[in-house]
């Protein structure tokens, strides 16, 4: 069961975005870049003490709802999955919460034209496991079944074409991971159409789908600092890649008005790391962590806002977001102390809430 406990609303003044970014480019060289946006609101939403983070945030039937887990610590093995809603993202509610079994996290909402849809993964006896459960009506919801294979995890789902899309990847030792394009027709039954990567450390993986047709995966690496990028045409059978050129984990894609935005960690290592350095040689240097909104243009990412800071966070990241008329409503976790060389299985982590104005203007085809 999970224990009711008061939010805590805590306002904040945006941040100052004029911060110099040293991010490497294509995973090579390092330049240093300005994210020429800041947000225009941050605040907490849920900070109460517990470990809140790996959120889903949709917009359905004129309510905001809200997904997310709720346990202990970042890597304990206790969370629960707690869905609130709201009319105006200042005053939530509890509409669900779930214990499936083991450590539930990583929630997926998706919408669809009569249901919404609420995939959970969870983590039981040392295998993740993938269910679903939905509702018509916000009220009632289905019992979680179990979907696609064991020892997967279902990553953003998407609706292309009249169907559901998503990245499924198999966390594990470095060549046992991959990670698959996934779809369905009725959110229920899902089946691989193509490995997008396999044996090179893959993990969570997002897709953009384009106006011909073709998929953009972008993916993150257990093996290097730097994620990648992968693309594909139909009927997604091969895929080309090439680094990102920046650090991916917990990321998110959204286009708004043909501009793509990819909203990912930031890390910044003392001394900096280029995208291509691997995770053990690394290891050990003082990091601070923030949240970097990019946007994805010439295939480039590129720096747009960041919600931080970066001075002395411990983690900040698995964002979401909605489109509220010419902003980007985004949540985020924050775990607001130093950077201890790991993730803990006691801490704390509070949900943060940005407004940040989308860009005007067309994406490069």
């Amino acid at each position: 069961m999970i224990e009711e406990r008061p939010m805590r609303f805590v306002s904040v003044c945006s941040f100052v975005v004029g911060l110099l970014l040293s991010v490497p480019e294509r995973g090579a060289a390092q330049q240093t870049l300005v994210a020429p946006v800041k947000p225009l609101e941050t605040r907490a939403i849920v900070a109460d003490g517990r470990h809140n983070a790996f959120a889903s945030l949709v917009h359905w039937r004129g309510k905001y709802w809200l997904a997310f887990r709720k346990g202990t610590g970042h890597v304990a093995r206790d969370g629960d999955l707690v869905v609130l809603h709201s009319h105006d993202t200042t005053t939530w509610a509890r509409a669900k919460a779930w214990d499936v079994a083991g450590d539930d996290r990583d929630a997926q909402l998706l919408v669809t034209k009569e249901r919404l849809f609420l995939y959970i993964n969870s983590l039981d006896q040392g295998r993740f496991h993938v269910s679903v459960t939905f509702t018509d009506d916000g009220d009632r919801w289905s019992e979680p079944r179990p979907v696609y294979q064991p020892g997967f995890i279902l990553w953003k789902p998407v609706v292309h074409a009249g169907r559901l899309y998503a990245g499924a990847h198999r966390p594990g030792a470095v060549t046992h991971r991959l990670s698959h394009l996934v779809t369905s027709r009725d959110g229920i039954a899902w089946e691989r159409v193509s490995t997008i990567r396999a044996g090179q450390g893959e993990s969570e993986t997002s897709l953009s789908f384009g106006a011909s047709g073709n998929v953009t995966a972008f993916l993150r690496s257990q093996v290097t600092v730097g994620g990648f990028i992968l693309e594909s045409m139909p009927p997604y059978q091969e895929w080309s890649q090439r680094p990102a050129g920046v650090h991916l984990s917990g990321q998110s894609v959204y286009t708004f008005d043909d501009v793509t935005y990819v909203i990912s960690r930031l890390l910044r290592y003392t001394p900096p790391a280029a995208g291509g350095a691997s995770r053990a040689q690394v290891a050990g240097r003082p990091l601070d962590q923030a949240t970097m909104v990019y946007t994805y243009d010439q295939g480039r990412l590129h720096p747009y806002c960041l919600l931080g800071p970066l001075q002395g966070n411990h983690d900040s990241s698995y964002a979401t977001a909605v489109r509220e008329g010419d902003q980007m409503v985004i949540v985020y976790h924050r775990s607001g102390h130093e950077y201890g060389g790991e993730f803990r299985a006691k801490d704390s982590a509070d949900l943060w809430l940005a407004r940040v104005p989308l860009r005007q203007g067309k994406r490069a085809p």
